[in-house]
């Protein structure tokens, strides 16, 4: 399933909880999760953290090494649509290894 929208994560983070359930679990009023499954209200940046965090992290899996975790990214950038991002990618990298330099480092 793919997530295009804030109102389309929350209700993949929710998953079959009733929407007081999660609400409770998010630590904000059920009226307000409706709200936010609507598209009536724009959720605090810790709401989308957190469901982020549960749409995408499974306790199930074995943790990825390094390695896995490079070879993964490099998949996923190497698709011909993800030019812009690996240029990105490259930048934040040059931009680290400038700091690091002036620090001494």
């Amino acid at each position: 399933m793919t997530i295009t929208s804030i109102p389309e994560l929350i209700k993949a983070a929710r998953g079959k909880r009733s929407q007081a359930e999660f609400a409770r679990e998010l630590g904000v009023k059920q009226s307000t999760l409706s709200r936010y499954e609507k598209g009536e209200a724009n959720p605090k940046a810790r709401v989308i953290e957190e469901c982020m965090h549960r749409v995408h992290w499974n306790p199930s899996l074995p943790a990825l090494t390094v390695d896995e975790l490079a070879d993964k990214v490099r998949k996923q950038l190497s698709r011909k649509e993800q030019a812009s991002l690996r240029v990105a990618v490259s930048n934040l990298i040059d931009a680290l290894l400038v700091a690091e330099k002036g620090r001494g480092t």
